[in-house]
């Protein structure tokens, strides 16, 4: 789960993996299980409306692409 409010970027998930052990004796198996949550400020440069994320190959994947910064514009100033 990926969510963003007041530019607080926040990751949740949940970790499932069993490891199995065997042999002519023994027979093991191992259960791990646990939730995470991780939260990030995210600076003013940040546009928060178009973050991505993509998961892939067991890897999240998140893109945050910078604001266009507002360009100075000259101002004409008229005589009367």
């Amino acid at each position: 789960d990926v969510q963003v409010e007041n530019n607080v970027l926040t990751l949740r998930g949940e970790r499932k993996r069993e490891q199995e052990v065997k042999s002519e004796n023994l027979y093991r198996t191992e259960r791990f299980y646990g939730s995470f949550t991780r939260s990030f400020t995210l600076p003013v440069t940040v546009d928060t409306e178009k973050i991505r994320a993509e998961y892939e190959d067991g890897i999240l994947r998140v893109t945050m692409p910078k604001v266009e910064q507002a360009k100075p514009r000259k101002i004409k100033i008229q005589t009367t």
